[in-house]
C-alpha cells in the first residue's frame, strides 16, 4: 500500500514502482472532474474508472482485494475513510469475482488502519496483498461521493 499527496506526486514518483509513475502522471495530468461516470479504456489493457457511489457505515463493507491490478484511488468530490488490512490478517476469503479481479474479506472494523481520503489530494495506492475497505463514511451516515479508480495491469 502507498499513500501519497497529487500535490506533490513529482517528488512522491521517485519511491514508487516504475511501472506505477506513469500512471500517476496520467492522474495528474487529466481533468478528471469533467470525464463522465463509466470505464475509460487506456493502453495495455489497463482503464479509468469514475464512478459515483454511497458511502456507508464501515461496518456494512466489505474488504477487498484483486489479482491481476493495482488499484490507484482519488477521491474527487465528497468525504470517504478506506480501511486498510494486509490480506494475509484480513482471513478467509469470502467471495470471489474472478471475473471482476475482486475478492471479498470480512475482518473486523476495528482491525483497519483508517486511511481518510482527502478530494483532489490523497492517492491511495492498493497492490495484490492489500486488502482496502472502501466507501466507509466518516461521519457514519451515507453520503454521495466521486472517485476516480485507475487499474493497472501487473506486469507479467
Amino acid at each position: 500500500m502507498y499513500i501519497g499527496n497529487l500535490a506533490q506526486w513529482r517528488e512522491e514518483c521517485r519511491t514508487l514502482p516504475s511501472f506505477i509513475v506513469p500512471w500517476i502522471t496520467y492522474l495528474a495530468g487529466q481533468d478528471l472532474l469533467a470525464l463522465p461516470v463509466g470505464r475509460h479504456e487506456l493502453p495495455d489493457g489497463n482503464y479509468l474508472n469514475i464512478d459515483e457511489a454511497e458511502t456507508a457505515p464501515a461496518v456494512r463493507r466489505k474488504m477487498e482485494a484483486h489479482c491481476r491490478y493495482v488499484d490507484i484511488q482519488l477521491l474527487l468530490e465528497g468525504t470517504e475513510n478506506i480501511g486498510y488490512q494486509p490480506i494475509s490478517d484480513a482471513g478467509p476469503v469470502t467471495e470471489e469475482r474472478s471475473g471482476a479481479d475482486a475478492r471479498f474479506y470480512e475482518p473486523p472494523v476495528a482491525d483497519d488502519l483508517v486511511i481518510s481520503m482527502v478530494p483532489k489530494k490523497t492517492i491511495a495506492v492498493f497492490f495484490p496483498t492489500d486488502g482496502h475497505r472502501c466507501l466507509c463514511s466518516p461521519v457514519g451516515t451515507g453520503a454521495t461521493v466521486r472517485k476516480a479508480i485507475l487499474k493497472v495491469r501487473l506486469p507479467e
